[in-house]
């Protein structure tokens, strides 16, 4: 008998890296993800489809993002990425015939880079979209959207900032999967309550989820732990296993924090385990992979060789334990309160398969283990909110995002919280242009569309996300400005429309051929409201 369900999200995001370089940031970005994440998922999920198990899993493809992989000329980079990596593996095979082990390494990378690049043309006919779509209307998966550009939306110090990041996410989730999105998930998680600044109000985001028509989001746990209850429909109090209502009607969840130290927390997580691919010691000439952890205390230079079999061993006893947790709890949940409890499970998409190898072998060996499990079940929260939002005690939650300290601080850190009025003029300047232009002819609408995706673009938290990490920090730096920059070149533009020579054709067809996205982008959306 069921006793409780299971909610796996996975987020999908990579910010816009078209033609802005390629390594160690830029393009390569999104060809690591493809290769190592979403098309090995999506090879597992044919399998489990073919073998005849359902599973129920809650997909965030962010907007961005999906105008990336829809994009020809990323398609095409992709190939000759595979190509480059495919002949980098059989040189490596040849380069390491006298020593075995490492020859059956070669061998091994080599067997899944053909794989992956065999499907991505014979099975997904390089339209990972189209089959991310197919596997939500054969069951399988639930899409939900994000902010358009992955924007940190609390921040923004206008409306129109948050409406345009949400229904133009609305817009593009319809475009390419062919429905209304009924989950979003909240880029960093971060949320914001109704406010009240210089005498006037300012909305909730879930507010203007619920004006967009979105039926759910995530926060992290402490957003949901520390909320207060206005009407209590249940004998829960606050817990991550099941949800809640926020005032609007809108309806929310909070992370599992048990389940998720299981994968995130660098003690304890399994992708840390001394068997598994070790992601940062790279063979000196062709970049590819052949040690493993080899333990927390050995440094960098002294790792073991790989053993997929070892690997896969860690794999199977990780699954079984990951499955006892979630069986563990839920059944708790169900003594205590004779109801079925939820597993919030949310993850970065890329921590698997790509951070962690072994992580898309683990997610096929957990959906095996709870189909076999007749107290598991899986479930979109779509589902579960039909079953049980009559119950759903209504609550006010504070601000709140996930990322260190819970309350922004990654996002809004001194040394990088010049990046905000930056943001926030630029999108002032924008509804100032607007309301000034109600009529701008073909002309201006070119050019008002462009200065809307640059200003996107800019808005993209994942700037002020690696400017605080430094991982590429000169990098995100450069990304920012450039997007400022173009913005201000097109907004010069714009607020004289009849002096075309404010920007060259030339110059305009430059900038077009770089940001192209959402090319159905509806600049009403960035009126003031």
């Amino acid at each position: 008998m069921v006793i409780g369900y299971f909610g796996l999200v996975l987020h999908g995001h990579i910010p816009w890296c078209k033609k802005s370089g390629v390594w160690p940031a830029g393009e390569e970005w999104l060809m690591e993800a493809m290769a190592e994440s979403y098309i090995p998922f999506l090879n597992i999920m044919r399998e489990l489809k073919n073998e005849g198990i359902k599973t129920a899993i809650t997909i965030n493809i962010t907007p961005i993002l999906a105008e990336q992989l829809s994009d020809e000329y990323m398609k095409q980079r992709f190939s000759e990425y595979m190509d480059d990596l495919i002949i980098r593996a059989q040189n490596d095979i040849s380069r390491f015939q006298y020593q075995p082990k490492k020859k059956e390494i070669s061998q091994f990378h080599l067997n899944r880079l053909e794989q992956v690049l065999n499907t991505f043309y014979h099975n997904y006919y390089r339209d990972l979209l189209g089959t991310f779509k197919w596997l939500q209307e054969e069951g399988m998966i639930e899409l939900i959207t994000c902010a358009a550009t992955h924007g940190f939306l609390p921040l923004f110090e206008s409306d129109s900032g948050i409406f345009s990041q949400i229904q133009t996410a609305v817009d593009t989730h319809k475009k390419y999967f062919g429905r209304q999105p009924k989950g979003i998930w909240l880029p960093e998680c971060a949320y914001r309550p109704k406010e009240y600044r210089n005498g006037k109000v300012r909305e909730s985001l879930d507010y203007w989820l619920n004006n967009s028509g979105i039926e759910y989001f995530y926060v992290d746990t402490h957003g949901l732990l520390d909320a207060e209850l206005l009407e209590v429909k249940n004998s829960f109090g606050l817990t991550t296993k099941f949800g809640y209502n926020l005032e609007t009607g809108v309806s929310v969840f909070g992370r599992n924090r048990k389940t998720s130290r299981q994968v995130w927390d660098a003690e304890i997580g399994y992708p840390g385990d001394e068997y598994y691919r070790e992601f940062h010691k790279k063979d000196n000439e062709s970049g590819l992979h052949y040690w493993r952890i080899t333990g927390k205390d050995v440094d960098k230079e002294h790792k073991e060789l790989y053993d997929s079999k070892m690997a896969q061993e860690r794999v199977d006893s990780h699954s079984l334990h990951f499955v006892s947790i979630v069986a563990e709890i839920l059944k708790a949940f169900s003594e205590e309160f004779n109801t079925r409890g939820i597993i919030v499970s949310p993850y970065d998409f890329e921590l698997y398969g790509h951070w962690w190898m072994e992580g898309i072998d683990w997610l096929k060996a957990i959906f095996n283990l709870i189909n076999k499990n007749e107290n598991i079940e899986m479930i979109t929260f779509s589902e579960y909110i039909s079953k049980y939002k009559e119950q759903f005690s209504i609550i006010k939650m504070g601000k709140s995002s996930w990322g260190k300290g819970g309350y922004f601080e990654v996002w809004q850190n001194p040394d990088h919280g010049w990046i905000w009025p930056y943001i926030n003029s630029s999108i002032k300047d924008f509804e100032n242009v607007l309301a000034d232009t109600p009529n701008p002819g073909s002309w201006g609408i070119d050019i008002l569309q462009q200065t809307a995706r640059e200003l996107l673009l800019m808005e993209g938290s994942d700037w002020p996300f690696l400017l605080y990490t430094k991982q590429a920090k000169e990098y995100a730096n450069k990304r920012f400005h450039h997007h400022h920059q173009r913005f201000n070149k097109l907004i010069w533009q714009a607020k004289n429309l009849n002096e075309r020579n404010r920007i060259s054709k030339e110059e305009l067809m430059y900038i077009k051929d770089i940001d192209s996205c959402f090319q159905n982008l509806n600049i009403e959306y960035f009126r003031k409201r």
